[in-house]
């Protein structure tokens, strides 16, 4: 009898490999999540420099997942890639940077610069990421279907 730990081939069915992947989505968003609270909370309580590790894992999930969805041609389900959304999506950033930063520090002129230039940093890369989006979504539509 031959025992294996792990196998190259997938032993889930249709339904399982969609339950699999639920599983994965909520535990992914449950860590992010996390590790959010986690750094809002440290920079809050004055212990920043704590939450090194908890930033770096943090940002590693997060440039892995936008670098795989602009390279597969995916934005999101529920959001489109528009100049408007991508506008929301910045101005909420912006705001939450500056109340974060002016709570933090006490320093609001200061909090609403650093909220403004996030808020148009953001701007751009969404716009840069929606176009790097759409160009590969047209890539991968236009290639030929293997048989």
């Amino acid at each position: 009898m031959k025992f294996s730990l792990y196998s190259k081939k997938n032993v889930l069915d249709e339904m399982q490999e969609q339950t699999m992947s639920q599983i994965e989505r909520r535990g992914f968003w449950l860590m992010w999540g996390g590790l959010l609270a986690a750094m809002v909370i440290q920079q809050l309580t004055g212990n920043a420099e704590k939450a090194t590790g908890e930033g770096v894992v943090f940002m590693a999930g997060c440039v892995y997942t936008v670098a795989e969805c602009v390279r597969n041609g995916l934005w999101d389900r529920h959001l489109s890639s528009s100049m408007g959304a991508n506008a929301v999506c910045s101005l909420l950033a912006a705001v939450a940077v500056t109340v974060l930063h002016g709570l933090t520090y006490g320093y609001w002129m200061g909090a609403a610069f650093t909220g403004v230039s996030t808020g148009l940093l953001c701007f751009a890369l969404l716009q840069f990421c929606a176009h790097l989006v759409q160009k590969n979504r047209k890539k991968l539509d236009d290639e030929p279907e293997e048989k």
